[in-house]
């Protein structure tokens, strides 16, 4: 799907909308895009100081004032999550955007050689707290009148990759939970359930899994942030692709 630009300023003005992994690569990215078009972001990330640096550009640049949540996904439980709540309820009276951006690749290695302690945790960052997290929000998500809720995809849900671990498995099982919850939820709300694949993308991630590609090859994380704001306007309210792949034709 190829996405224009077509929006206006400040469309997003009084939108709530959280964004996890908002402190570094498409996380990042997408903060400051959503900022620039006037919503209340929520940052949430573990490292303090990469989000302090993200709120001082976001505060310098657009004029707005962030929430920082600190919270390491890793280490995320029912209480942590109830916890989030209650922080974000003092503040906001509902959640109009839910953003899964923060993931962990693990390691690159055989099925059989990954050890269970970074399978564990691999699957704690990227799937269990995303279900923890879409779980305890979305009555606050209710609350809105055309929420969204996005999951940050991979190509690697296309078809199982050697090498690629619990990453893959975590990604593939996000998918099918976004497409359970395209089925539970439509029917019901208004809340939107969307899975967006941005293709390869010059992260730390992506230098980390292929160390010897040319990351001038890659297109620039900032370059992806149009179709986030697709996904949140009232453009996609009508569309039955729930699985979004960026498309640079």
């Amino acid at each position: 799907m190829k996405i224009k630009n077509c929006y206006e300023k400040k469309f997003l003005a009084e939108k709530n909308i959280l964004v996890t992994g908002a402190s570094k690569g498409i996380g990042r990215e997408v903060a400051m895009s959503l900022s620039e078009y006037g919503a209340n972001v929520i940052l949430l990330a573990r490292d303090e100081n990469d989000l302090d640096a993200v709120y001082d550009e976001i505060v310098h640049n657009h004029k707005t004032s962030p929430m920082i949540i600190k919270c390491d996904l890793n280490q995320l439980d029912e209480s942590k999550a109830q916890e989030i709540v209650n922080v974000l309820s003092e503040n906001i009276s509902c959640l109009d955007g839910l953003i899964h951006n923060a993931a962990i690749l693990g390691k690159m290695a055989s099925i059989i050689d990954y050890d269970l302690i970074t399978w564990n945790k691999v699957m704690q960052t990227n799937l269990t707290s995303s279900y923890l997290l879409t779980k305890f929000l979305s009555p606050m998500m209710e609350q809105s009148t055309n929420p969204r809720i996005i999951f940050t995809s991979s190509g690697v849900v296309k078809k199982g990759r050697a090498f690629w671990g619990a990453y893959a498995v975590s990604k593939t099982a996000i998918k099918s939970m976004s497409e359970i919850l395209q089925d539970e939820l439509e029917p019901i709300s208004n809340i939107k359930v969307f899975n967006f694949d941005p293709g390869a993308t010059r992260t730390s991630m992506r230098a980390f899994a292929y160390p010897a590609e040319d990351p001038k090859s890659l297109k620039d994380a900032s370059s992806i942030t149009d179709y986030y704001l697709w996904m949140l306007s009232d453009y996609s309210n009508h569309t039955n692709n729930r699985y979004i792949e960026f498309n640079q034709d």
